[in-house]
């Protein structure tokens, strides 16, 4: 059995402390980003839960797909990670938008759907960078709209809509935690 490796840190921590080797509690610590205070984390998850639920009504309402696994993530991107370039207007709604677009023409051709959903992801990505409005949740969006029961064209308004109210709702949940948000519109 081989002995785990010990970091240079950990050697460091030993020699200043007087012990031999790294300390029993050093194998239990994180190199993650410390946690957020809980007020941020529950004012977070209230925000996003609005947000969700507010589409989640709109596809009850008119039972239309406005509610698509993408938008969970684009709201904790939103929420959660305000300050990254992939929460930024541009980017949510661009990016939501674009990869929609792709996916009903992927859709439209004669492209089994399976293929036609590994086409349309990568097709989204690519123009999504190209258009500097990155937002990799999108890239799932794409792979939804080719779902033949997808309402094509309307599918493109829908996803638009619903990134808009992720990014309104955002804007309010994020001036109630302090956070800057957006960095940039456009």
């Amino acid at each position: 059995m081989t002995e785990p490796s010990v970091t240079s840190v950990e050697l460091l921590d030993a020699e200043t402390s007087g012990t031999s080797g790294p300390s029993r509690s050093s194998w239990f610590r994180s190199a993650a980003p410390p946690r957020q205070r809980l007020s941020v984390i529950v004012v977070e998850t209230i925000v996003s839960l609005v947000a969700l639920a507010i589409i989640a009504s709109l596809t009850a309402i008119t039972h239309d797909p406005w509610l698509i696994p993408p938008l969970a993530a684009s709201a904790a991107l939103v929420v959660g990670g305000a300050h990254f370039p992939l929460s930024q207007p541009r980017n949510v709604i661009g990016g939501h938008v674009m990869s929609a677009i792709v996916g009903v023409m992927v859709g439209m051709t004669a492209l089994d759907a399976l293929w036609a959903g590994a086409v349309a992801g990568a097709l989204a990505l690519g123009m999504m960078k190209l258009l500097r409005m990155s937002h990799s949740p999108a890239a799932a969006t794409a792979m939804i709209a080719v779902v033949p029961e997808i309402p094509r064209w309307e599918f493109v308004v829908l996803v638009g809509t619903a990134a808009v109210i992720l990014v309104v709702v955002g804007l309010a949940g994020n001036k109630l935690n302090g956070a800057k948000y957006p960095h940039y519109w456009w």
